[in-house]
Formats: C-alpha cells, sequence, structure tokens
C-alpha cells in the first residue's frame, strides 16, 4: 500500500464522503494529507532550510559579511508565510479546507491569508513563484561557492570553518538530491495543485479530478481548459 492509498473513508479533498479504494484515483494523486508523508516532507524542508542557512553563517564568519544569510532568512519566511500561500497554494484544493492555517502534505501550518482561487494560477503568478523558489532553492550555492574559494584562498586562517562550510555543503547536496527525487521524481506527479510550474500530473488524471470537484471544474473551464480526449 502506497502512502496515499488508504481502504477507509478519509477527508479526500475532491469528496468528503470517498472511500479511497473505489476512487479511480486511489494512488494516482495526493488527494487528502497523509500525516507520515507531510512529517517526512517537513523534516527534509527544514533540514534543506538550516543547512543552507548554516553555509552563509559559516561564510558570513570568515568572509566578514552577513547580508547573504539576512536576505536568505527573510525572503525564505516571506515567501512560504505570504508569497507561496498568495501565489501558488490558494489556486490549490487543499486551500479551500476549514481553518485559518493550511492542511497540506507540503506547507502545511502556513497562515490562509488570500481567498481560495479555485482558477488556474496566471502567467504573471507562475513566474513570480519561480523566481523566489528560484531565490530559496539555488542562492545557497552562491554562498557555498563564494566560501569555499576564500577559504581556498585563506585556508591557513580559516581551517575549522572552512571544513565546517565544506560540511554543510555536502549535507545540504546530500539534502536537495532527496528533496529532488521526492518531489520531481514522485510527489510533483501526485499533486493537485495543478497551477504549479513543477506539476507532472497527465492531463487525463487533471480532467477525471475536476469532475469530482465541480467548483474547480467551473473555474478551470471559465479559464478555457478543455477535456482531453485522446
Amino acid at each position: 500500500m502506497t502512502p496515499y492509498q488508504s481502504s477507509l473513508p478519509i477527508n479526500c479533498i475532491a469528496d468528503p464522503n470517498s472511500n479511497c479504494i473505489e476512487c479511480e484515483l486511489e494512488g494516482k494523486l495526493i488527494c487528502f494529507v497523509n500525516k507520515k508523508f507531510a512529517n517526512r516532507f517537513t523534516v527534509g524542508n527544514l533540514l534543506y532550510r538550516i543547512l543552507a542557512s548554516s553555509i552563509f553563517v559559516f561564510s558570513g564568519l570568515m568572509i566578514g559579511h552577513w547580508w547573504m544569510l539576512i536576505s536568505y532568512v527573510g525572503v525564505v519566511v516571506l515567501t512560504f508565510t505570504i508569497i507561496e500561500p498568495r501565489l501558488l497554494c490558494s489556486h490549490c484544493p487543499f486551500y479551500e479546507k476549514e481553518g485559518k492555517f493550511l492542511k497540506c502534505w507540503a506547507l502545511r501550518g502556513m497562515p490562509k491569508l488570500w481567498k481560495y482561487r479555485p482558477e488556474p494560477a496566471s502567467k504573471a503568478e507562475k513566474l513570480l513563484m519561480l523566481i523566489f523558489g528560484g531565490f530559496i532553492d539555488l542562492f545557497p550555492f552562491v554562498g557555498s561557492i563564494w566560501g569555499i574559494i576564500f577559504f581556498a584562498l585563506n585556508y591557513r586562517d580559516y581551517l575549522f570553518l572552512g571544513i565546517a562550510i565544506i560540511i554543510s555543503t555536502i549535507l545540504f547536496l546530500t539534502v536537495a538530491g532527496y528533496f529532488s527525487k521526492a518531489l520531481l521524481g514522485n510527489s510533483c506527479k501526485k499533486c493537485t495543485n495543478f497551477s504549479c510550474s513543477m506539476n507532472k500530473v497527465p492531463e487525463k488524471i487533471i480532467d477525471k479530478f475536476l469532475e469530482k470537484n465541480p467548483k474547480m471544474k467551473e473555474a478551470w473551464f471559465s479559464c478555457g481548459w478543455q477535456i482531453n480526449n485522446n
């Protein structure tokens, strides 16, 4: 049984009375919150951000600058609490669930400051999300490269900090590899946030989900979505 499968009626985001084992989409979409899977994602995400921040800390201690750490932490907090919930999460059916905080497998616990938008995200929203997402995911490599180059040129004076930033970078790359495999190789192929630029759910599966979610179907069709009959 996969992390998304269940033989018991659960709180499906398309149909609360659904029995997963009888659903044609069972195992093909992440359409309810599996706590174990959500916990693994949260732990992985936290490790990613902590290791990224440690790279900037060691780099700052060596070089004497702190703008990279401050800007990175600031943009991470801004992205996860305000930017991503607005640009991306507000278009996801999980966002419609009751409560003031997100109940999903990814940004679980983030505040819901915006109204639910069942229609697809606009091109501008996708572009802005790619910019912010690219920054918080890729900027740590800048800090790592900068710190390692500085250490190579001044290794006699910063032996401990240089070793520390190298170890942090190795651990960071390990977690980044795990995240890439977990997201692009698995979760992104089953995520119900079809507006995400990383989403890889086949159109036929999207069509079947929309049939089970009339509110979202109406919004998508009003924006030009058409059933794939191939």
